[in-house]
């Protein structure tokens, strides 16, 4: 009788504390966003990319850590940045994507993770961050994104 008490108590606290874990990751839809069909963009950097995210900041500004990943073909080199609530096209992380023409139609994959800090221009309450980007060298270099992921937390 003991031990089935034991056992129930045991998994109680497990299942409370599987519940905290559960909420402490939750993301807001805002702050989370798939794309699943491919856009093509053409031209000089820098321009945006239509994919963005928003993060609600505190009254204490804390950073931001914006993680992105693409399948891509591009036919050049290729920026890529992010625009803080509509700002200029900035390098907070890995900036270059490298040409890729493959033959059999596939994509490659390149993921990106970077750190906006309070002093880059985050406010307090609602922050929109962009995908932004152009050619590096030529004005008619194409590039393709597929299927990709971007993601916003700030830092606890």
């Amino acid at each position: 009788m003991l031990k089935t008490k034991a056992i129930q108590l045991f998994l109680v606290v497990a299942a409370m504390m599987l519940a905290a874990l559960t909420s402490a990751f939750a993301v807001s839809k805002n702050e989370v966003l798939r794309v699943e069909q491919n856009a093509s963009f053409q031209g000089l950097c820098c321009f945006t990319w239509l994919e963005h995210v928003s993060v609600n900041e505190p009254a204490a500004v804390v950073p931001a850590i914006v993680t992105w990943s693409t399948d891509y073909q591009a036919t050049g080199y290729f920026f890529t940045g992010l625009s803080l609530n509509g700002g200029p096209c900035q390098f907070y992380g890995s900036a270059v994507l490298a040409p890729v023409a493959r033959l059999d139609g596939f994509f490659d994959s390149q993921a990106t993770q970077s750190v906006i800090f309070p002093g880059d221009g985050l406010v307090r309450g609602k922050n929109t961050i962009t995908v932004c980007g152009g050619a590096v060298f030529s004005a008619a270099d194409t590039i393709t994104l597929g299927f990709n992921t971007l993601s916003v937390r700030i830092a606890k």
